[in-house]
Protein backbone atom coordinates (compact mmCIF):
# COMPACT_ATOMS: atom_id res chain seq x y z
CA UNK A 1 0.00 0.00 0.00
CA UNK A 2 1.24 3.52 -0.75
CA UNK A 3 1.84 6.47 1.67
CA UNK A 4 -1.06 8.93 1.76
CA UNK A 5 1.32 11.80 0.44
CA UNK A 6 -1.94 14.56 2.28
CA UNK A 7 -5.03 14.21 3.59
CA UNK A 8 -8.06 13.06 1.38
CA UNK A 9 -9.00 16.87 0.78
CA UNK A 10 -6.55 18.04 -1.46
CA UNK A 11 -5.42 14.80 -3.14
CA UNK A 12 -5.37 16.28 -6.28
CA UNK A 13 -2.33 18.15 -5.63
CA UNK A 14 -0.47 15.17 -4.35
CA UNK A 15 1.61 15.08 -7.74
CA UNK A 16 3.01 18.48 -6.70
CA UNK A 17 4.49 16.74 -3.26
CA UNK A 18 7.50 15.16 -4.93
CA UNK A 19 8.78 18.22 -6.10
CA UNK A 20 7.19 21.20 -4.22
CA UNK A 21 6.81 20.47 -0.40
CA UNK A 22 10.34 21.39 0.59
CA UNK A 23 11.07 20.86 4.13
CA UNK A 24 13.32 24.02 5.19
CA UNK A 25 13.36 27.62 4.20
CA UNK A 26 16.86 27.54 2.68
CA UNK A 27 15.47 24.47 0.11
CA UNK A 28 12.77 26.96 -0.49
CA UNK A 29 14.68 30.15 -1.64
CA UNK A 30 16.85 27.68 -3.75
CA UNK A 31 14.12 26.26 -5.41
CA UNK A 32 12.58 29.56 -6.07
CA UNK A 33 15.77 30.86 -7.39
CA UNK A 34 16.29 27.97 -9.53
CA UNK A 35 13.15 27.96 -11.17
CA UNK A 36 12.22 29.39 -14.19
CA UNK A 37 9.16 31.82 -13.70
CA UNK A 38 6.72 30.27 -16.18
CA UNK A 39 7.29 27.24 -13.93
CA UNK A 40 7.02 29.12 -10.52
CA UNK A 41 3.21 30.57 -11.75
CA UNK A 42 2.25 27.51 -13.00
CA UNK A 43 2.60 25.81 -9.70
CA UNK A 44 1.06 29.12 -7.75
CA UNK A 45 -1.93 29.08 -10.34
CA UNK A 46 -2.51 25.35 -9.19
CA UNK A 47 -1.63 25.73 -5.54
CA UNK A 48 -3.40 29.59 -4.52
CA UNK A 49 -6.93 29.00 -5.11
CA UNK A 50 -6.32 26.22 -2.41
CA UNK A 51 -4.93 28.08 -0.11
CA UNK A 52 -8.05 29.47 2.18
CA UNK A 53 -8.70 25.80 2.36
CA UNK A 54 -5.51 24.73 3.34
CA UNK A 55 -4.91 27.25 6.11
CA UNK A 56 -8.36 26.87 7.36
CA UNK A 57 -7.58 22.82 7.53
CA UNK A 58 -4.18 23.13 9.11
CA UNK A 59 -5.41 25.28 11.85
CA UNK A 60 -7.28 22.26 13.02
CA UNK A 61 -3.66 21.27 14.73
CA UNK A 62 -1.01 22.41 17.11
CA UNK A 63 1.15 25.19 15.89
CA UNK A 64 4.61 23.24 15.95
CA UNK A 65 5.12 22.12 12.47
CA UNK A 66 7.06 18.92 13.78
CA UNK A 67 4.15 17.29 15.28
CA UNK A 68 2.27 17.46 12.18
CA UNK A 69 1.33 14.23 10.33
CA UNK A 70 3.10 13.24 7.38
CA UNK A 71 0.24 14.14 4.94
CA UNK A 72 -0.73 17.42 6.54
CA UNK A 73 3.12 18.30 6.76
CA UNK A 74 3.55 18.06 3.37
CA UNK A 75 0.53 20.20 2.76
CA UNK A 76 1.94 22.72 5.11
CA UNK A 77 5.62 22.66 3.42
CA UNK A 78 3.38 22.93 -0.25
CA UNK A 79 1.68 25.99 1.51
CA UNK A 80 5.22 27.86 2.75
CA UNK A 81 6.28 27.06 -0.60
CA UNK A 82 3.52 28.31 -2.17
CA UNK A 83 4.76 32.16 -0.19
CA UNK A 84 7.97 31.33 -1.59
CA UNK A 85 6.68 31.65 -4.94
CA UNK A 86 4.27 34.24 -4.35
CA UNK A 87 6.56 37.36 -4.22
CA UNK A 88 7.92 37.05 -8.08
CA UNK A 89 4.57 36.12 -9.56
CA UNK A 90 2.80 38.94 -7.33
CA UNK A 91 5.16 41.59 -7.59
CA UNK A 92 5.50 40.58 -11.45
CA UNK A 93 9.10 39.49 -11.51
CA UNK A 94 10.50 38.93 -15.13
CA UNK A 95 12.77 35.90 -13.23
CA UNK A 96 12.23 34.19 -10.11
CA UNK A 97 15.16 36.58 -8.88
CA UNK A 98 16.27 40.06 -8.89
CA UNK A 99 19.91 40.76 -9.32
CA UNK A 100 19.99 43.70 -8.27
CA UNK A 101 18.66 43.20 -4.40
CA UNK A 102 20.74 41.58 -1.10
CA UNK A 103 22.73 39.01 -2.49
CA UNK A 104 21.37 35.47 -1.62
CA UNK A 105 25.41 34.41 -0.61
CA UNK A 106 24.62 36.96 2.10
CA UNK A 107 21.29 35.18 3.85
CA UNK A 108 22.04 33.38 7.05
CA UNK A 109 19.04 30.72 7.29
CA UNK A 110 18.81 29.89 11.19
CA UNK A 111 16.57 27.08 12.31
CA UNK A 112 13.40 27.64 13.46
CA UNK A 113 12.93 27.81 17.47
CA UNK A 114 9.07 26.77 18.77
CA UNK A 115 8.55 28.08 22.34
Amino acid sequence: MTEKLLPDAFADLAPLVAEWSIGTDEARCHKRLQTEIAVLKSFYDRVFPRLDAIVAYLNQFPDDPDALPRPERNLFDLALMLMEAAAPIDLQWPSSDITDVFPIERFKFLPVKVE
